[in-house]
């Protein structure tokens, strides 16, 4: 065997088991029947800056909702449903249901969410909200007019945000602004809850 044939013998096997190596490496794994806790790589971070719960298809987060009649004379009542986020933006996703409410099965059982706004103008590129998470505070900006009811409502309301976010082992503080950037439910007018 010449010198000539000889290295291209060699760079062929060399390149072959490159491709073969790198099919092993990003061959892609079966999703686990259970849910398992795991950490997303180094590049990535959930918006809620902790890793949730990896589920087929997606990533499993609690979402908050008030139930009849635990929470009615006592808002800080709350109780967790299941949710898949189809992303790692859980914490956005997490709010997006509690606006969007429980399903009717899950209303059948007394579930409910007052956190709802109205169809106005966005301040926000038409989306109904923006969160930011820093420094362990969330705040979650309404981007339309938030539909307040009463106050025991709007009680119920704050209690199941708080406890949506709180999930997040890195949420240590919630913010709640109106689409103008005042506290949501200081009727103070002092905005209190930005001190």
């Amino acid at each position: 065997m010449n010198k000539r044939t000889l290295t291209v013998t060699v760079a062929l096997v060399v390149m072959i088991s490159a491709i073969l190596a790198a099919i092993i490496f990003f061959k892609p794994t079966s999703a686990p029947s259970e849910p398992q806790q795991t950490s997303p790589p180094a590049t990535q971070q959930t918006d809620a800056g902790q890793p949730p719960t990896t589920v087929p298809q997606g990533y499993a987060v609690n979402v908050y909702f008030s139930k009849h009649p635990d929470s009615d004379n006592d808002p800080t009542k709350t109780f967790p449903v299941k949710r898949i986020a189809p992303t790692l933006a859980v914490a956005t996703y997490a709010i997006s249901q509690l606006i969007a409410g429980p399903t009717s099965d899950e209303a059948a059982l007394g579930l409910y969410s007052t956190v709802k706004v109205r169809n106005d103008a966005s301040s926000c590129s038409g989306q109904d909200f923006k969160l930011t998470i820093a420094n362990g505070t969330a705040t979650l900006q309404f981007c339309r007019t938030f539909d307040a009811i009463g106050t025991m409502s709007d009680a119920t309301a704050q209690e199941t945000i708080k406890a949506t976010l709180l999930q997040f082992s890195t949420v240590k503080k919630v913010i709640i602004l109106t689409k103008d950037g005042n506290c949501q439910f200081d009727m103070s007018g002092q905005n209190l809850c930005l001190e």
